[in-house]
């Protein structure tokens, strides 16, 4: 059976999805989590995390851009300080399914996913991840644990607004089926950096392209990143596409 439960705040959540293990998950927009259904609602506890105040909102703080959790897709795409401080992210939101969809899918829902398009701007970006107990940690980092921890906010340095910065999703719909490959470029004073994710595809760094854009070898390095010819040959004729 399928249930719902809300916590009054972050660290309630945290601790009543641990309680739960393999019986819960966290949720907000839900529009994610229900791609891996195929069919009927599994037996399954939802922690709606969609309500808790530390995950709503979009603040400044100095030379940083702190996103809730819990923003909508689509209100991310038309807040001021967003399209100010993260473009890059604003260019990610309008091309993740439909506008629909977007009003109810979370930024937190996306990073949660694993697959999210919004999350190779992320990692370009260097964002990090607010968790529960209040620590701001690398959002690569929150990748290395299972289940994921709950993420309650993303902070994003408003500075990488004035690099290059570009977005990329190939598909065979661009907005309405997942992405055969997203790809996410800044390239700036201190070097160019990449990241990629798609269907099937955990989101990364592409750390390989990176040092092989100084050094050359670019080919060998995204099939080294990606670990899928197609996709390689796909990444690699973006970033010349983009880099020369």
């Amino acid at each position: 059976m399928l249930a719902v439960e809300r916590c009054t705040d972050a660290a309630g959540a945290q601790a009543r999805r641990d309680t739960l293990g393999a019986r819960g998950t966290f949720v907000a927009g839900g529009t994610a989590l229900q791609l891996g259904w195929n069919g009927a609602a599994p037996d399954l506890t939802l922690v709606d995390v969609s309500a808790l105040p530390a995950a709503r909102g979009v603040t400044r703080h100095g030379d940083r851009l702190r996103i809730g959790a819990a923003s909508r897709l689509e209100s991310l795409r038309h807040d001021p300080a967003v399209r100010a401080g993260a473009p890059l992210l604003v260019s990610a939101c309008g091309e993740i399914a439909a506008i629909g969809v977007r009003h109810l899918a979370t930024l937190g829902g996306n990073v949660g996913w694993r697959y999210g398009d919004a999350l190779a701007p992320l990692l370009v970006l260097d964002a990090g991840a607010e968790l529960a107990d209040g620590r701001v940690v690398p959002l690569l980092d929150v990748f290395t644990q299972d289940p994921l921890p709950l993420v309650v906010a993303l902070w994003i340095d408003t500075r990488t607004a004035r690099e290059r910065s570009v977005f990329e999703k190939a598909g065979h719909r661009a907005a309405f089926s997942p992405s055969r490959l997203t790809l996410a470029i800044v390239d700036g004073p201190d070097g160019t950096r990449l990241a990629a994710v798609g269907a099937g595809l955990a989101a990364r760094r592409l750390r390989a392209a990176e040092r092989a854009l100084q050094h050359g070898g670019l080919a060998d390095a995204c099939l080294a990143d990606l670990g899928d010819p197609v996709r390689a040959r796909l990444a690699r004729r973006l970033i010349e596409g983009h880099l020369g």
